[in-house]
């Protein structure tokens, strides 16, 4: 029986919704117990599990995720192992570096270095999966995991804190984060039994499609390496600028402004890719364009009560756990949901172009993306600190939404004008 697509996005909104909230305590735990050093140790580590599959991810993602639309899990699986070996073969060649590189800095590495390797592992594996899932149609089953590996573990992890306090540290927390990941991939193991994988994983890598793919994806590469790092790099700036404790109250803002984007990415922009995709490729460009302007319609709604909603919700668990003195950086918050609600129309954006197979222009909005953002963090937080890391954040998503809107615009004005034809006809 066919589950009809809105119950499906009321069902991936849920999940998520319970992830974010997990997420919430864990940010105000994290802040309050382990203190600012440890919030931006935290944060740097987030940033570290959220670079590393693109910048070792060889663009292959954006291959996979459009290859599978349509696909079986069988034969999906077949492009969903090769891209796997890539993975596991650029993780173990960059293990060995960063070991050959702490030895020749004299650098010891410590439990702390360990257990951020090994999440950098599991998180690079679990989204090299979590994006064909998406793609085959199966969000709830992909942000179900995202719930087990990024939140079903943090109530036991504030619970011993708050009953042991030896525990309290910033290892205990990386800790638990590494065997939800591990739990998320038995489970996914189990689930996949029904899918009849046996005999498509015995067969031989497929070089060809590898080398193929390596081939054509250098400026999504690059792209892909440009879009995280619009979402990472400023903290590691904000680190340089103004050490660790700065760093912890940004991330700790950052965060829950983030949240809001990965809740329209899970509500409307991941269930538009495969409808997008689809549409577009049966050369119905009415039909897509009319897709993409509700799609719209839905982001800016929801990223918009999301913001208030958000922001609302902080300022009273802010007064109610005595943090107020986080308060005094209220305009960062403000400024960080802002540019939330404008990235979410910008992932849309990023979706509508994948869809045409705008590669070209997807790859270069985010490359631009990147150093213009570099630059004005840089300039904004020399300038104003703080604030100014925030205002840097807002003015970037601006520009990038206008970019992506007029490369949109384009496509829509040549849907607008087959459809003409087509009627002229």
């Amino acid at each position: 029986m066919q589950v009809p697509q809105k119950l499906v996005a009321f069902a991936n909104v849920l999940i998520r919704l319970a992830t974010l909230g997990l997420r919430f305590l864990l940010s105000f735990y994290v802040i309050k117990y382990l203190g600012y050093d440890a919030a931006g140790v935290y944060g740097l580590t987030v940033g570290v599990t959220g670079l590393a599959p693109a910048v070792i991810g060889w663009g292959l993602n954006y291959f996979v995720a459009r290859e599978v639309v349509g696909l079986s899990p069988a034969e999906a699986a077949i492009r969903v192992r090769n891209r796997l070996f890539v993975t596991i073969v650029s993780l173990s060649l960059a293990t060995v570096l960063a070991v050959v590189l702490s030895f020749y800095l004299h650098r010891s590495i410590t439990t702390l270095y360990a257990l951020i390797a090994v999440l950098v592992w599991l998180e690079t594996i679990g989204l090299d999966l979590h994006l064909p899932l998406i793609g085959l149609d199966k969000a709830i089953v992909a942000n179900v995991l995202v719930l087990l590996r990024s939140a079903a573990w943090i109530p036991f992890v504030i619970g011993l804190g708050l009953l042991f306090p030896q525990f309290r540290s910033i290892e205990t927390v990386l800790c638990a984060w590494i065997v939800s990941n591990v739990f998320a991939l038995v489970v996914l193991g189990i689930v996949a039994r029904k899918w009849k994988l046996g005999s498509v994983l015995s067969r031989d890598v497929d070089f060809d499609w590898i080398t193929n793919r390596l081939k054509k994806s250098w400026h999504i590469y690059v792209s892909d390496v440009s879009l995280v790092g619009l979402m990472y790099l400023d903290r590691y700036i904000v680190s340089f600028f103004l050490g660790l404790s700065a760093t912890g109250i940004y991330t700790f803002f950052w965060s829950l402004s983030n949240s809001l984007q990965t809740l329209v990415s899970t509500a409307v922009v991941q269930t538009a890719l495969p409808v997008l995709v689809a549409t577009y490729a049966s050369g119905n460009r009415e039909a897509w364009r009319e897709a993409l302007r509700v799609e719209f319609i839905k982001v800016v709604s929801i990223s918009t009560g999301a913001a208030v909603a958000i922001f609302a919700a902080s300022e009273v668990a802010l007064r109610y756990m005595a943090m107020e003195g986080l308060s005094e950086h209220r305009g960062l918050f403000l400024l960080l949901l802002a540019a939330a609600v404008l990235r979410s129309c910008s992932d849309l954006g990023n979706v509508g172009l994948l869809s045409t197979k705008k590669d070209a222009s997807y790859a270069a909005i985010n490359t631009i993306g990147v150093c213009l953002s570099t630059a004005m963090t840089c300039v904004g937080i020399v300038a104003y600190g703080l604030t100014g890391a925030g205002i840097a954040i807002f003015l970037t998503a601006i520009i990038l939404l206008l970019m992506r809107a007029w490369f949109l615009a384009g496509a829509f004005r040549s849907a607008g004008a087959s459809h003409s034809s087509d009627g002229g006809a």
